[in-house]
């Protein structure tokens, strides 16, 4: 099978059409359109139905992309083993970077990775991971850095612990819980009946800490969030707090300020994992395994906190 022509019908398939599909493998629409029309004819049957609005697969189009898709994850495999093999220090890799914690990383260890291997490049792409996800499993990137909880990672991919840290709530000193907090350390979790009427700063929405950990935290709680303003820059979240504009809840690797916040634990005490993700059946070359073991280094030394003992549960 031709390795180009797999990557063409699996983009026709992700888009449902060929004029999104061209864009994707970088070739003229009716370029395209010609190569599937050769294939087609090679193999004596359709491969798609044709709509005015999308193409959709048939039985014997659906097996050829089962199979070209196996052919491309070969492909991968076999090339990775070769570089290893030969030890060769070429290529280039896609990654993707989750706000604060994935550029954090990339930009403490990449001069390490670019000293050992100065000839591979890399291409990053920042999303929040829901984003990130869709690119990986449709082969846009190799790899990603992920936040969330471990057991929501889709069974088609290998998933890698890196880290995994305490989400804190953040007072401003003149609030009334705070009077009593100490400012040097981590404080129990308050009684959140208390800040109901409260405004709260926190991540986007769709991002996984708040799918996953923030507002399932609030439910179980039995209130909805006052929320005045959503971000992805916990930095820009840490500040309104700091000024007394609202409360903050953050990843506890990203505090910066002691002085004019109190910092107390959640309810419940929510945890979220900092991780590697990759499809199931890509080879992780020599080079990738080294970059995602300074990443692992560098996390479990800055982003690694223990869980609160039980008698931090509640103010």
């Amino acid at each position: 099978m031709n390795l180009k022509l797999c990557e063409y019908m699996l983009a026709i398939k992700r888009y449902g059409n060929i004029s999104e599909a061209a864009k994707k493998v970088f070739v003229t629409p009716s370029a395209l359109n010609q190569q599937l029309l050769k294939l087609e004819n090679e193999l004596g049957t359709q491969l798609f139905v044709r709509s005015r609005r999308s193409l959709i697969p048939t039985e014997a189009g659906n097996a050829y992309l089962e199979c070209a898709r196996k052919m491309l994850d070969l492909w991968q495999a076999t090339s990775s083993e070769i570089q290893d093999m030969t030890d060769c220090k070429t290529g280039s890799y896609r990654i993707g970077l989750t706000v604060d914690h994935g550029n954090e990383v990339f930009t403490h260890v990449y001069p390490a990775f670019y000293e050992r291997y100065p000839e591979i490049q890399v291409q990053c792409w920042q999303m929040l991971v829901p984003e990130l996800m869709r690119l990986l499993l449709h082969g846009d990137i190799d790899m990603m850095f992920t936040l969330g909880v471990e057991n929501r990672i889709p069974d088609s991919l290998e998933y890698l612990l890196l880290s995994c840290e305490n989400l804190l709530l953040g007072l401003h000193r003149t609030h009334p819980i705070s009077q009593n907090a100490t400012y040097s350390a981590i404080n129990p979790a308050p009684d959140f009946r208390m800040l109901k009427d409260d405004k709260f700063a926190l991540c986007l929405k769709n991002s996984t800490m708040r799918t996953e950990l923030i507002d399932p935290m609030f439910k179980h709680l039995g209130f909805t969030p006052n929320i005045m303003v959503e971000s992805s820059s916990n930095a820009f979240l840490e500040q309104l707090a700091a000024m007394g504009l609202c409360n903050a809840i953050i990843p506890q690797s990203q505090i910066r300020n002691h002085e004019d916040i109190a910092w107390f634990y959640l309810p419940q005490n929510p945890r979220f994992h900092f991780g590697a993700v990759y499809a199931k059946g890509y080879r992780l070359s020599k080079a990738l395994r080294y970059f995602i073991g300074l990443a692992e280094e560098y996390a479990r030394r800055n982003f690694d906190f223990a869980a609160p003992s039980e008698d931090c549960n509640i103010l």
